[in-house]
């Protein structure tokens, strides 16, 4: 592909696109890339351009990578945020979005999502490294517990994407939902949330659910903020059973 990015190709069929949240990259789809649904799908995953801090700009690198068919998208996290837009912008080039628990906020009356954020990972960066900083980040969004359960090789990985935490943060906190404008918006929509995940996750699935016409609310047993990697198996099978009808995927076997 000609985007620019590193992108990363699995499997054979119609597209679906994978954006990964903050302190990530593709490789948070492994175990999807490696799955059965290769053989009904093109499996689309790519590094989003670190320091990026504008919604639009990360939409404008995703809608590079769609094919000349339709695609489904698949966010999760700050991913979810691009896929929701890039649905808004793009949608005769979409045939469906899959939205793992965006961090937005549920009312539009609210402040930016935790706009205090930035002072405390700042502080925090200076006072003890940005590994530092990216383990606050990751606390308030994974919570304690899933944060104490991940491996420490992904803690570190994760802990040093930092400076992308950071641009994300500024890129989410000027972003607004715009619910009353979902109306328009008609392309299937497959809401995903974890049932170990925060509250307020939750709240905003609501919204969308209510905001989105085509919208479909699923809530994963077990599951936490990173669902696709907590519950695999469940998540590929919601994934199949939403975008093959969708795509017109060929049957597997």
């Amino acid at each position: 592909m000609s985007s620019g990015l590193h992108v990363v190709c699995a499997g054979d069929g119609p597209q679906i696109v994978l954006i990964h949240g903050s302190a990530a990259d593709h490789r948070t789809w492994s175990i999807l890339l490696a799955s059965p649904l290769r053989a009904r799908f093109t499996l689309v995953a790519y590094d989003r351009r670190a320091g990026v801090e504008s919604i639009a700009d990360h939409v404008a690198d995703a809608t590079a990578l769609l094919g000349p068919g339709g695609a489904v998208v698949v966010g999760s996290s700050f991913g979810a945020v691009v896929a929701l837009e890039l649905v808004r912008r793009c949608g005769d080039r979409i045939a469906g979005a899959v939205l793992i628990e965006p961090p937005l906020n549920s009312s539009e009356d609210a402040p930016a999502v935790r706009a205090r954020f930035l002072d405390d990972f700042d502080r925090r960066a200076a006072e003890a490294g940005g590994p530092a900083a990216g383990e606050l980040f990751l606390r308030m969004v994974l919570g304690d517990a899933a944060f104490e359960r991940m491996p420490r090789v992904f803690q570190t990985q994760a802990m040093a994407k930092f400076a992308e935490i950071r641009a994300d943060s500024v890129a989410l906190f000027g972003y607004r939902p715009r619910y009353a404008e979902l109306a328009a918006v008609t392309a299937p929509v497959l809401l995903l949330g974890g049932e170990r995940s925060a509250r307020w996750y939750h709240r905003t699935l609501d919204e969308l659910h209510g905001a989105l016409p085509a919208a479909r609310l699923e809530i994963v047993p077990g599951a936490g903020h990173m669902l696709h990697a907590d519950a695999p198996r469940r998540f590929h099978a919601l994934l199949e059973e939403f975008a093959a009808p969708l795509l017109g995927a060929r049957a597997p076997g």
